[in-house]
């Protein structure tokens, strides 16, 4: 058996479906690349959530410098996915931040009141590990088509074809597909 780059499948199957959606209805899906990165954190709905935030944070501080600078055709590509790029590493060092501060380890008895609050410290801190941007460009990519075609088309766009894309990978690719979210889930080592 042929082993195939699970990525690599799931970007060209979400270039197949955004450019059937793109002819369908003239919507684009927030970049050639984006539904195939999507389709893999679709199980992962805060990492999908934070970084269409980022994205959003990056459509609205270009916007707002746009209304001091001008900014178009190739100069606000490159913004977009540079101040993307910036956000995203700034939600990473924040998140891992968070990290360094959160205390790890349990104190007291496990009946003590101390001991439930740093175990609640505890899982949270964990949930924060598995907390990611889905790729640092991917943000700035979803910002360009907030600005090209609007908010919420970009999102329903995106919506469907990276839910295409997952179904697709499904009932084409279920073992390998399984085996990748067995390794996003791998516990973290010394835990």
């Amino acid at each position: 058996m042929i082993a195939l780059n699970l990525l690599a499948v799931a970007i060209g199957i979400g270039l197949f479906f955004t450019l059937l959606l793109s002819q369908a209805f003239g919507l684009a899906a927030g970049g050639l690349v984006v539904p195939g990165y999507m389709a893999l954190q679709l199980m992962n709905p805060f990492n999908v959530a934070i970084t269409l935030l980022t994205a959003l944070a990056t459509f609205a501080v270009v916007r707002l410098a746009s209304g001091y600078v001008v900014i178009y055709g190739r100069r606000l590509t490159i913004l977009m996915i540079l101040t993307g790029y910036l956000l995203a590493g700034a939600v990473d060092l924040l998140i891992g931040g968070f990290l360094a501060w959160a205390d790890l380890e349990m104190v007291g008895e496990p009946g003590d009141a101390e001991a439930t609050l740093t175990a609640l410290e505890s899982q949270l801190a964990v949930a924060m590990m598995e907390l990611r941007i889905i790729g640092y460009i991917i943000p700035g990519l979803i910002a360009i088509w907030f600005d090209r075609q609007g908010v919420l088309q970009t999102l329903c766009g995106l919506a469907v074809t990276a839910v295409l894309v997952r179904l697709s990978l499904i009932a084409f690719m279920p073992e390998t597909l399984a085996a990748f979210e067995a390794a996003q889930r791998s516990p973290i080592p010394g835990w």
